[in-house]
């Protein structure tokens, strides 16, 4: 999310509308015609750079914690892709069961390996899990415009709270977390992801009366602004201001998919829920 504008900073907004208007229309054509399968790759290719972004935020600087979280993320997309929801909790468990085990057999000290196994361990489960649960979303009846639904909900969310919050912010939302997030912004990247909702809905067909369409973008905008207040508090931690520079004027894969990571899993209880 982008409700991240110091008063006064003046943001690359050519660059970051011509970065939109390059990898959307492919984000979408993927969605639409790439079937389950595309999709799929599609995840293990953002999870692979986003764990690698991770790894180096975090510093975990042995090749072996590194790799793991990669291989370990990839396979978790890859093994809820063509195994399904039972293989996603496997998953999960097997990979904590591995990084425990190479605890045994690895050299060094022990509490730095078990440091850098925690960390890992949670890297795969932020990164990898929700990106997890998209591919399942995606995989349901419906899921291409399920995708597309909470992508545009939390994307339109973002695009208020960037504008208005680098043009009108003025009171800090979360001072210890990111000075430079505004409530203004924060108010305007919530409006904006419920009339999201509600027209996107329409637009793409979902079966869901206006008051759902409304709660579920209120619920959801708020989730991606948890997940952005989260990743912020990481980068503040290890005192950097972009993940990566992988998407010019968005910043690294995680600067992008921050609120998503959070919004994703509450969309898919919604939506398993009936609720939508």
């Amino acid at each position: 999310m982008d409700n991240d504008v110091a008063q006064g900073e003046r943001p690359v907004h050519g660059t970051r509308l011509l970065s939109a208007l390059i990898l959307l229309p492919l984000f979408i054509l993927l969605v639409l015609y790439g079937g389950e399968a595309g999709f799929a790759l599609l995840a293990m290719v953002v999870v692979a750079i986003g764990l690698w972004e991770f790894t180096r935020l975090t510093d975990q600087s042995t090749g072996a914690s590194r790799l793991f979280a990669v291989a370990g993320g990839v396979g978790l997309i890859a093994a809820t892709a063509w195994g399904g929801a039972a293989w996603f909790g496997l998953g999960v468990l097997l990979l904590m069961l591995v990084e425990l085990g190479r605890l045994v057999v690895g050299g060094g000290a022990m509490e730095a390996n078990l440091r850098r196994a925690a960390v890992a361990f949670l890297g795969v489960v932020y990164v990898a899990g929700p990106l997890a649960v998209a591919v399942l979303l995606r995989g349901m009846p419906g899921g291409e415009r399920y995708v597309l639904l909470v992508c545009g909900i939390v994307w339109v969310g973002d695009t208020a709270a960037f504008y208005v919050g680098s043009s009108l912010g003025r009171h800090p939302l979360a001072p210890r977390v990111s000075p430079r997030k505004s409530v203004e912004g924060g108010v305007a990247g919530l409006t904006g992801s419920i009339v999201a909702a509600a027209a996107l809905a329409r637009a793409l067909g979902v079966p869901a009366a206006f008051g759902p369409s409304l709660g579920v973008g209120a619920v959801v905008g708020t989730a991606g602004q948890m997940g952005d207040l989260v990743e912020s508090l990481m980068k503040r931690s290890f005192q950097v201001k972009d993940t990566g520079r992988l998407i010019p004027g968005h910043g690294g894969m995680l600067d992008r998919i921050d609120s998503l990571l959070f919004a994703i899993p509450v969309f898919y209880l919604w939506v398993r829920l009936g609720w939508i």
